[in-house]
């Protein structure tokens, strides 16, 4: 490195500079040809006295005004004598005394020229000691800061020179330190790691280790810092286990914890459990560890510093938590098989083949696959995909032939608002507009067609009476719904059930007699969409004889005079047999008609008393015969206090709903929760606040159990399996016994020391329930494992099981053991749900979050590699908590969620379908899409309102409304979008305005439950084929997979006939993350093959995808708009948002997601969700779609005629179309146009009740909305809301809590 004339001219230019004379001097040697070794020898030692302990002749020489540190570099890479290498090298390490001066060392080629200056010192005779520890102090400081320091030292062929050095010297303690420093750095490469191994680096560090004791302690602590660092390559790991490591290790930690009793030493005994941890991740040093009795040793250690309540220990014990995790034997679960307890035949496809369900194929059988040395980092700790495709999704599918115009015609009668009033086109069309005479009024009965005519879609009568006709005409009367009429009297929708069903109660309980149950369908029945979907009518017969009584709903088939009469009721004779319906409907929900009560004409039948079949079927606890005493107002909003209230109906009309629902384990009993209602609690639920010891502790807990298993009593309380096995051989359970209530003399007898020792008592055969065996561990302690997704072997997440026998006051321990994902909400804040029996019994029939000392961590439960499809044994994940049961002897029932069954949603169905007025204008139509593989019925509800008028023009507006395609439940354990899903329904089937006008505006098709066999038995992600439907949408089979065949089949019809839904929202649930939030589409961001080459066209994107979720984010309190995501991944381009968006090309596709937990932003940041927020967002979601149609692109330009056009109630197409312009990053302000239109419109209703071209509307029943009560609770249940009107509504359910948390 020669030096410019310039450059020397700046050294020497400094004023009053020594060192810069120095510098100068030496730079002239190093350029002149004479080897003048003692003048260099002189000139380096005088600036080596210059630098030492002078800051500032230290920051000259760094300086960027000199040349200094390029002299002394040049010097030392240019030297061959030991002492003129010792002189630069002792002043380089002045230099990096003090300031953060590496990076400048690293900028001049400083790391390079000290590994030469190594090697060449290295090949000196003889070796410079000095020489080489202070190159190595050097190296030290300045490697740290050079990223490619492994490399070159590596290629420069420092490595064996550093090892060397140490490996001769590991007595001389000078020597070691300097040399250890660099050793440790190279070490951090992962190939000199490897060749350090190799040349015996592990051998020689536990040499050193053994020789430092507790004296050296800086030397120690670099010495097993470089031994943590090497054993993490397998093969160093291999070599520390062989020599014995693992026992020296522990030794040490022994040592050190007993002598470092003032913790001074903590970080050389948390190296030394790093080091542990690392050895361990073989099978050879998990084996060597217990052979030392490592996880007793640790065991103890870890007790001691729990006991001193010491903070900086905490770090320790968390890293022996880990350890002894680890090293705790792999079990496999205490069960036969992880396969389904529950298996369902597969019924013959249409081309005689039988499905396979590539998920089962394996189980979890004993094998070494698990055992196999495995890296520290196994692919179980990444992050999963919420999907991982199976195996099959990985083979390019078969592309299906698109349905043609002719085979979708099917659906038909599902969209009859299309083509329904055809006679009134028809005469509007022959006749003069003006003239009255000739002119038919057509009123639909909502009935079904005569047999002849399935497939028909009109439904009407015509009124032939010219007398009459003109004022028909004039008065615009509304449509009755009368389909509501038959279903209210509980006929089957499936019209191959048995015409009669008898419901046998008794005192005890209701008992249903499995005669009576409805047997599975044939197998090789086909899964088509049903073609009468609704009832030809219906009668109802009580009987009472001999101290029997039956219910007896009955099907019979009309006459044609019959039929006939029925398209053509008087309103004299609806509205008696609609006093009589609703008469019924309140008899079944007096106390009086209940079972069991004094005044019940219910009785046991005598002949049924003796029927072996009786003990295989459902029970309810005598505690549901008791009525609450009084029944709490509800403490929300009263804005929606004149609702119709969905919780409260007969526990007779629930079980012979039950009996109809089919389930692959017969039921045992009905669940009280299902029977006594739920109300959303009136105090808000906080997240719940996790104490950071906890985990730690219920694992120390857990390890406690593998150290001394004989106080472990291993008792087990439930076993399904065992049941499934005694009713396969005729035997009696007791497990499915009827719990006596507290009042049961049985009970009373029990002493008091029995009382106190005895176990828990747990059920799940229910409805939706999932458990499948629970084990006593401790005396209060108990094991529960969840049971697979039907002919799945995995799936383990949603939970619903019945616990009772309790004692008020003890602290019971859950530990659910089998669950696969690996994180969980209930890490963050989110506890289950618990429901009392008695608290209900007093009028507070809630669903709760519960629990304490709430965790979620890997255990040592395992499956094989043959189980988990090729992979390596995946281990389980156990979530712990902890209840103190308020009352002794309740029933309660625990749950991963809110439960919301398949029989409660048929219930509410029927209770909205009968809450419709005898002339209401809202057009309701419940029709059965399809038949499941379970046979149970899939429904498809149509909403929207009823023509304007019967006239071209209104009937043209009915028709043209565009359609809102909404589903959810396609996974069984996301229960929240049930709850969404109801409030979606409340709202559109109430009166208040915004719904009026929703229905006025758009036709609504909605799927409420896609996936009722896995509702009904407890699934968590599949149906009874082991397969994720919303994986199936690419290709459903007809066969497997009917409910997403046919939703896909109607949204096809839609498209064959230009009417593509302008939304389709399919509803789902989130456990990972918080707040409420959508998924949507967008082509430019992508990841499918086709779309990412349209992009790279640039092509312009629609972006009317975005709005939605705007609307909402400023609607909701719940949602997230940040949250949101609209990137298309390739794993998920079978899901149905994908599939609609790609396939059927409707932009607005959406999947939104609830979470289970709560939210951390807005109103409710820092609450759980509540079922309360869940219907509120249903109803936001509703009135998100309302201000979808305003813009303020269209608001001039559709203003007049938009107004003009609600004023008679009604709004054109056109007002429509020209509101939905391509999207743009501006809208209306939500609550700014549509509450203009609402008002307008309400002022039409009521300015206009007497013009000719509007609704005569009947007086609503009671417990029907009231715009005028709405009005008055807004503005108090607008708080915390961004805006008025429709955005200010509220449900009763909603918590709003106090002094609202804003983000």
């Amino acid at each position: 490195m020669k030096m410019s004339k310039a450059k020397m001219e700046k050294v020497l230019s400094t004023p009053g500079s020594r060192i810069g004379t120095l510098l100068y001097s030496l730079e002239k040697l190093n350029s002149s040809s004479s080897d003048d070794v003692e003048q260099m020898r002189y000139t380096t030692a005088k600036i080596l006295h210059c630098t030492k302990d002078q800051e500032q002749v230290r920051k000259q020489i760094i300086s960027k005004n000199t040349n200094g540190l390029e002299i002394l570099l040049s010097t030392l890479e240019s030297s061959t004598d030991s002492n003129v290498s010792l002189n630069v090298s002792s002043t380089l390490l002045e230099i990096l005394f003090t300031g953060k001066r590496a990076s400048i060392f690293v900028t001049h080629r400083a790391t390079q020229i000290l590994l030469t200056a190594l090697g060449t010192a290295s090949r000196g005779q003889p070796v410079s000691d000095e020489l080489m520890i202070t190159l190595h102090q050097v190296l030290s400081k300045v490697a740290p800061k050079d990223r490619k320091f492994g490399v070159k030292a590596r290629l420069s062929g420092a490595l064996p020179i550093t090892f060397g050095l140490i490996r001769t010297n590991t007595g001389n303690f000078e020597i070691l330190q300097p040399s250890l420093q660099v050793l440790k750095i190279y070490a951090t490469n992962s190939v000199n790691s490897s060749f350090l191994g190799k040349s015996g680096a592990v051998n020689c560090i536990f040499r050193i280790l053994s020789v430092c004791g507790r004296k050296h302690n800086n030397t120690l602590r670099l010495a097993i810092d470089i031994l943590c660092t090497l054993v993490k390559s397998k093969s160093n790991a291999a070599r520390a286990v062989g020599q014995g490591g693992v026992s020296m290790l522990l030794t040490m930690m022994c040592d050190w914890h007993k002598n470092d009793v003032r913790n001074r030493h903590v970080k050389i005994r948390k190296a030394i459990l790093n080091t542990i941890k690392n050895v361990t991740a073989l099978k050879s040093g998990r084996k060597a560890f217990m052979d030392s009795n490592g996880i007793k040793v640790l065991y103890d250690i870890a007790q001691d510093y729990n006991n001193s309540h010491c903070k900086e220990l905490d770090s320790l014990v968390n890293l022996t938590s880990v350890i002894l995790r680890k090293c705790s034997p792999r079990n496999r679960l205490p069960i036969t098989t992880i396969k389904s307890c529950v298996t369902f035949t597969l019924p013959q496809t249409t081309n005689g083949t039988l499905p396979t369900v590539p998920e089962i194929e394996g189980d979890d059988v004993i094998d070494d696959s698990d055992d196999q040395d495995d890296d520290i980092s196994s692919s179980d700790e990444q992050k999963e995909n919420e999907q991982v495709p199976d195996s099959t999704d990985t083979e390019k599918r078969t592309e299906v032939e698109k349905r043609s115009a002719e085979d979708l015609a099917m659906y038909d009668h599902f969209f009859r608002e299309l083509t329904d009033y055809e006679e009134i086109m028809q005469e509007e069309s022959d006749s003069d507009p003006e003239m009255g005479d000739g002119r038919p009024i057509l009123i639909p009965t909502g009935t079904s067609n005569s047999p002849s005519r399935p497939y028909r879609t009109q439904s009407s009568s015509v009124i032939h009476n010219h007398t009459t006709r003109k004022t028909l005409r004039e008065n615009r009367l509304s449509l009755p719904n009368l389909s509501r009429i038959n279903r209210i009297t509980g006929q089957s929708m499936d019209t191959t059930d048995p015409p009669i069903q008898n419901l046998a109660v008794n005192v005890g309980g209701i008992r249903l007699d499995p005669s009576l149950q409805e047997q599975q369908s044939d197998s090789n029945q086909s899964r088509t969409a049903n073609p009468s979907m609704d009832r030809n009518g219906s009668n109802i017969d009580m009987t009472v004889k001999g101290g029997r009584a039956s219910f007896t709903i009955g099907t019979q088939k009309p006459s044609p005079k019959q039929a006939s009469r029925c398209n053509l009721r008087s309103p004299s004779k609806l509205r008696k047999l609609s006093r009589s319906l609703t008469s019924l409907k309140h008899a079944a929900n007096e106390p009086s008609s209940r079972p069991g009560s004094k005044s019940s004409k219910w009785r046991l039948d005598p002949e049924f008393e003796d029927q072996d079949s009786l003990r295989a079927s459902m029970t309810i606890s005598r505690m549901t015969l008791r009525s609450p005493e009084a029944t709490p107002q509800n403490a929300v909003s009263s804005a929606e206090s004149g609702s119709l209230n969905l919780n409260e109906y007969g526990s007779e009309l629930y079980a012979d709903l039950m009996c109809k629902t089919k389930r692959v384990l017969p039921f045992r009993r009905i669940a009280q929760p299902e029977l006594r209602g739920h109300e959303s609690p009136e105090l808000p639920e906080y997240l719940f606040e996790k104490v950071p010891s906890v985990q730690r502790a219920m694992i120390f807990e857990d390890i406690d159990r593998v150290i001394h298993p004989d106080k472990v009593i291993d008792r087990v309380v439930f076993d399904l399996d065992a049941e499934i096995k005694s009713r396969s051989f005729g035997l009696d359970s007791t497990s499915g016994a009827e719990f006596p209530s507290d009042s049961s003399s049985a009970r009373d007898k029990r002493s008091s020391d029995q009382q106190e020792h005895s176990p828990l008592t747990f059920d799940s055969q229910f409805e939706c329930g999932n458990l499948r065996k629970v084990i006593q561990v401790r005396q209060d302690e108990y094991d529960l494992i969840l049971n697979s997704d039907i002919n799945s072997n995995h799936h383990h997440q949603w939970f619903y099981f019945e616990v009772s026998s309790m004692r008020a006051g003890v602290t019971y321990r859950f530990n659910v053991i089998n669950c696969e994902k690996t994180n969980s909400q209930f890490n963050y804040g989110m506890q289950p749900v618990l429901y009392s029996v008695r608290e209900a019994m007093e009028g507070r029939p809630h669903w709760v979050r519960a629990g304490s000392n709430i965790c979620y961590y890997k255990n040592n439960f395992s499956r094989s590699s043959l189980a988990t499809g090729g992979q390596k044994g995946k281990s389980y994940y156990t979530l712990v908590f902890t209840l103190n049961f308020q009352y002794s002897n309740d029933i309660c029932y625990l749950a991963y969620h809110f439960p919301f069954t398949y029989t409660m949603m048929k219930v509410h169905l029927l209770k909205l379908e009968a809450s419709l007025g005898e002339w209401s204008n809202i057009y309701f139509r419940n029709q059965t899409l399809c038949e499941t593989l379970g046979g149970n019925q899939c429904p498809v509800l149509t909403i929207t309102s009823n023509p304007t008028t019967l006239d071209r023009e209104g009937i043209t507006q009915f028709r043209s409304r565009p359609y809102i395609l909404l589903s959810s439940r396609v996974h069984p354990g996301e229960s929240n979008s049930s709850w969404v899903m109801k409030g979606v329904l409340k709202f559109l089937m109430s009166s208040h305005p915004a719904a009026s006008l929703l229905r006025d505006t758009y036709i609504f098709k909605i799927v409420p439950m896609l996936n009722p066999d896995g509702v009904i038995n407890g699934s968590h992600r599949c149906s009874l084929v082991g397969e994720d439907l919303n994986r199936r949408w690419d290709a459903p089979n007809s066969d497997l997979h009917p409910t997403i065949y046919h939703t896909k089949g109607l949204l096809q019809y839609l498209a064959v006939n230009n009417r593509n839904p302008m939304v389709f929202c399919d509803f789902h649930g989130h456990s990972r993350r918080k707040n409420v939030f959508m998924y949507g589409c967008s082509e430019a961001q992508s990841q499918l093959v086709d779309d990412v080459a349209l992009t790279n066209g640039n092509r312009q994107e629609d972006t009317s995808y975005k709005t939605l979720p705007r609307i909402l984010n400023q609607l909701a309190p719940a949602f997230s708009l940040s949250s949101c995501s609209f990137v298309v991944e390739r794993v998920k381009e079978a899901t149905a948002r994908v599939v609609v968006w790609k396939e059927l090309r409707v932009p607005r596709s959406y999947t939104m997601e609830s979470t289970y937990c709560g939210c951390d932003q807005g109103q409710y940041k820092g609450l759980q969700i509540t079922t309360g927020m869940l219907e509120e967002m249903g109803r936001k979601f509703c009135e998100g779609l309302l201000r979808l149609i305003t813009r303020r692109s269209s608001e001039r330009s559709a203003s007049d005629k938009s107004q003009s056009s609600l004023s008679s109630g009604k709004i054109y197409p056109g007002v429509l179309e020209s509101s939905m312009e391509k999207d743009s990053d501006e809208y209306g302000s939500p609550g700014e146009d549509v509450d203009a239109l609402i008002q307008a419109s309400l002022h039409g209703m009521t300015s206009s009740s007497g013009s000719p071209h509007q609704h005569s509307r009947r007086k609503r029943r009671s417990n029907d909305l009231d715009s005028g009560d709405e009005e008055e609770d807004d503005e108090e249940g607008s708080e915390g809301s961004d805006t008025g009107g429709v955005g200010a509504s509220e449900e009763p359910e909603e918590v709003s809590p106090e002094g609202s948390a804003a983000d």
